[in-house]
């Protein structure tokens, strides 16, 4: 599946709730949030239905998130149900990691197969104050048993604000020293318009100046590439670009992990787009901050749809009217986004 600028289109972010368990202050803009009544979120079987739609359309990396997924009820049973569809390679969930340790395993073994952990301070009391009263604690622990459930790769996310937390670029970095996670540092976007909130935006070089202060760096995907033979990512394993995402990665001599670098202002990486967002509520996003969106809760609910599925094939009715939608939403990508959107982080899903 091609958008209009021929960027093929393989993975897809399903929000599964707009609920969050903390209040973080770039996620939740200061009126507060209006959360959707329960049977306006889609059910598993709707978001399950989507996917086997995307994955026959060439999606092949599927990532959950929220709001936080994991105060979504029996998200494993999601999880497995995805696992199992054909053609997906790539299963991974965004999550800020305050219920982690008490599902790593089990997502583990329903076949999610990586994860992502948001996390903007290691200082207990400044944690607290950037999530609305959320506790360290809970998150290290998530991180630990994420690492001992075996997932392929581990990531901890910080989003670098000035005056805040940019002070802790350099403990951050010591995390990849003795445990194998890849910690990634993103340049911090404000609500709206105002792409750049000059208080708080701290570019990537100047976080990469302070990470070099811990000891020397080396490119990842290069060294990864060298030790398997080939003469770049791309060409040692097809297709793991487009799996990876957009960051720039590093090491630190004698790391155990790795380093990486998201800068979506100073950097920005729309031209190698790849990306479609399914919100909680049913809508099939062009870009996180401009383009369009189709509603696919509609289409799944009509009663020319049901039922969604007989003798294990989706009605072709509904398999076309979604397939068509996928297209439609593809094609409404901007080349750029405009920042123009008002996006709100906590029911799209980042």
């Amino acid at each position: 599946m091609l958008d209009r600028f021929q960027r093929k289109i393989t993975r897809l972010r399903i929000s599964v709730t707009d609920l969050c368990n903390l209040y973080c202050v770039y996620c939740r803009p200061p009126q507060g949030v209006h959360h959707m009544p329960r049977k306006e979120i889609l059910s598993f079987e709707e978001i399950t239905l989507v996917a086997r739609c995307a994955a026959q359309l060439g999606v092949r990396s599927f990532r959950l998130t929220g709001g936080e997924p994991l105060t979504r009820r029996n998200l494993k049973s999601l999880v497995a149900s995805l696992s199992s569809i054909p053609g997906v390679e790539d299963l991974a969930m965004t999550t800020n990691g305050v219920l982690l340790r008490r599902y790593a395993h089990a997502l583990k073994e329903a076949g999610l197969m990586r994860i992502n952990i948001s996390l903007d301070s290691l200082q207990k009391e400044r944690f607290r104050q950037i999530t609305g009263g959320g506790n360290i604690e809970d998150v290290l622990e998530g991180i630990e048993a994420a690492v001992d459930a075996g997932f392929e790769q581990v990531k901890v996310n910080m989003v670098v604000m000035r005056g805040i937390n940019e002070d802790e670029v350099e403990d951050f970095a010591r995390l990849s020293m003795d445990k194998p996670l890849e910690v990634r540092f993103i340049e911090y976007m404000a609500f709206g318009c105002r792409m750049i909130e000059e208080k708080k935006f701290v570019p990537g070089q100047e976080v990469l100046e302070r990470i070099r202060k811990e000891g020397d760096l080396v490119p990842a995907d290069t060294e990864a590439s060298t030790k398997a033979g080939g003469a770049s990512g791309e060409s040692s394993a097809p297709g793991l670009r487009s799996l990876r995402g957009p960051a720039k990665r590093y090491r630190l001599k004698g790391a155990r992990g790795v380093l990486g670098l998201i800068l979506p202002v100073s950097q920005p990486f729309c031209g190698d787009c790849n990306r479609l967002r399914l919100t909680s509520q049913g809508k099939l996003r062009a870009c996180l901050l401009s383009g369009g969106e189709v509603d696919l809760r509609t289409i799944l609910r009509s009663e020319d749809h049901a039922p969604h599925v007989s003798n294990g094939k989706l009605n072709p009715g509904l398999e076309k009217a979604l397939c068509e939608a996928f297209i439609k939403a593809s094609n409404m990508k901007p080349a750029i986004h405009s920042g123009r959107g008002e996006p709100v982080m906590c029911q799209i899903g980042g």
